[in-house]
């Protein structure tokens, strides 16, 4: 398979990229800083640069695909953000800047990643962003308060996304909560068993009724919305 993935600087998208590799796929991993991400040519890797708040960049990344690799069988958003504001502060106090900026990069940029893409995946193709079980109105609370809002605009996004296109698969997963820089405060797994997860769902091991359940976690279990 031909795969994508979107936020590969760290953590998740990191550890996915490399495996998949592994795994026989022709990979191409997209950072925001490209400065620090030299491992991609030793893993076997193309590196380009996807900020997904750079529609333009995100464009010409897709142009860059197309031209080396032709049609994608699979899109993986990993891109994510988890300020220290939203750690330390509550909704009230929390910077305005820093809550838009959460939306921009978890929400937004979901849908600037699809927008890109779309026109380099195959029909029948699967689209996979990155979610979080905190876009659930069931996860209550004051924790985290901009990311969990951002995640829920994400999955809103998501859902409206396959009432609009319905050549591809489009899923929103909840990776769990992994021992990364972003989650390890709440881990209760390593990123290696999300990435198997998510190899899981892209190469077809683990089956999802899309028409059922399109917010899901890294097993292919439905997550309540």
């Amino acid at each position: 398979m031909k795969i994508i993935i979107i936020g590969a600087g760290q953590g998740l998208g990191k550890v996915l990229s490399k495996m998949l590799r592994v795994r026989g796929h022709e990979v191409v991993s997209g950072f925001r800083n490209m400065n620090s991400d030299d491992w991609t040519k030793e893993a076997g890797i193309l590196g380009l640069p996807m900020d997904v708040t750079d529609q333009e960049q995100m464009k010409a990344a897709a142009g860059i695909v197309k031209e080396q690799m032709g049609e994608v069988d699979a899109v993986v958003d990993v891109a994510g953000v988890l300020l220290n504001s939203d750690r330390e502060r509550n909704l009230m106090e929390e910077p305005l800047e820093d809550v838009r900026q959460h939306l921009e990069v978890n929400a937004i940029g979901v849908l600037a990643a699809f927008r890109a893409f779309y026109p380099v995946m195959k029909k029948g193709g699967k689209f996979l962003a990155v979610t979080s079980e905190g876009g659930s109105f069931t996860c209550a609370g004051s924790l985290f308060p901009a990311y969990g809002i951002s995640k829920t605009a994400a999955n809103k996004i998501i859902q409206t996304l396959r009432f609009t296109v319905d050549n591809v698969e489009i899923l929103a997963v909840h990776p769990g909560r992994m021992n990364t820089v972003m989650g390890r405060t709440t881990a209760q797994i390593e990123a290696e068993e999300a990435a198997e997860g998510f190899c899981g769902l892209l190469e077809g091991s683990i089956p999802v009724d899309g028409e059922k359940a399109w917010f899901i976690d890294y097993k292919g279990n439905e997550m309540p919305l």
